[in-house]
């Protein structure tokens, strides 16, 4: 477990020096926040405690692809600093449909720098819940993410529990809140946790939430009808 820790020092990328000093990270979606670019319409931000921007992420699919195939899309993901430039890709090919077929899990790439890989977030199947492995740049697995089976819930927030890889002693959380009106999610994590290991994680809080894409999609639809039908009587 200790090449998981900063035992020598590693240069952040431009823009995320300040990972180094930080043990939580919140990740927001961000609706419809370019108007009427349905291709960019997913956004996420990646926030520091003092609500300060570390990074913007831009998915890269259509309305039509996140509607009808949901949450088996392909997608891409432009990562940029508060400067506006790119530093990390994302990726998740189409996943098969065959949803029972265990051959085919999801898994999300990212490359950070932009053509250099940093690792991969898989989902792996548990018998007690949700589980997804991280994987480093050497495509080792380093950390398991352990959450309920049951994952949706309307009024109740999700804990994810981060482990070392082989280890049965949590070292943190990923929490999806599930009273805000946004997805909101909180990363919690050691502070001494290589920041390529936190990078990982920040982008499993969003691997995380495409599962559900198509069921949000479905709620969020389902009350703009509702809305508009008490609103017309």
């Amino acid at each position: 477990m200790k090449n998981l820790f900063l035992s020598d020092y590693v240069e952040p990328i431009e823009g995320l020096h300040r990972l180094l000093e930080v043990d939580r990270v919140t990740v927001r979606l961000v609706k419809d926040t370019q108007g009427s670019k349905l291709y960019d319409a997913v956004v996420y931000e990646a926030l520091l405690d003092t609500c300060e921007l570390l990074l913007k992420f831009v998915e890269k699919s259509s309305f039509a692809q996140r509607f009808w195939c949901g949450s088996h899309r392909a997608f891409d993901m432009e990562v940029r600093n508060i400067n506006g430039k790119l530093v990390m890709h994302l990726q998740r090919p189409m996943r098969c449909s065959a949803v029972v077929c265990f051959c085919c899990p999801y898994e999300m790439k990212v490359d950070a720098p932009v053509g250099e890989p940093m690792g991969s977030i898989v989902q792996s199947y548990g018998r007690f819940g949700h589980t997804f492995c991280v994987k480093d740049w050497n495509d080792n697995i380093q950390l398991d993410i352990k959450g309920p089976w049951f994952s949706y819930t309307c009024c109740f927030d999700l804990i994810f529990k981060i482990y070392a890889h082989g280890h049965n002693r949590s070292i943190g959380r990923i929490i999806r809140r599930r009273n805000q009106e946004n997805d909101n999610f909180r990363v919690d994590f050691p502070l001494d946790l290589d920041y390529r290991m936190k990078l990982l994680l920040i982008c499993g809080a969003i691997f995380l939430n495409t599962e559900e894409g198509t069921s949000n999609l479905l709620h969020s639809m389902i009350n703009i009808l509702f809305k508009t039908f008490v609103s017309s009587h």
